[in-house]
C-alpha cells in the first residue's frame, strides 16, 4: 500500500520494539526499508520494502 510518509508514521513497525516488547511506529524515510513510490505518484509517497512491492494502485 502506497502511503504518504506522514500517514506511514501512524502505522506500527514489526521490527521496532520497546524494551518491554511493545511495537513502535514507522520511521518513514529514516528507515532503510522505506522505498519511494514509482514515477507518476506524488513525490512524498512511498511504501515499506519489508512487505514487498505493492500492486498497482486501484482507483
Amino acid at each position: 500500500m502506497y502511503l504518504t510518509e506522514r500517514d506511514a508514521k501512524f502505522k506500527y513497525c514489526p521490527l521496532l520494539k520497546t524494551h518491554d516488547d511493545k511495537m513502535k511506529f514507522c520511521q518513514g524515510a529514516m528507515c532503510m526499508m522505506w522505498r519511494a513510490a514509482p514515477a507518476g505518484l506524488p513525490s512524498e509517497t512511498g511504501y515499506c520494502g519489508l512487505a514487498g512491492r505493492p500492486g498497482p494502485k486501484e482507483s
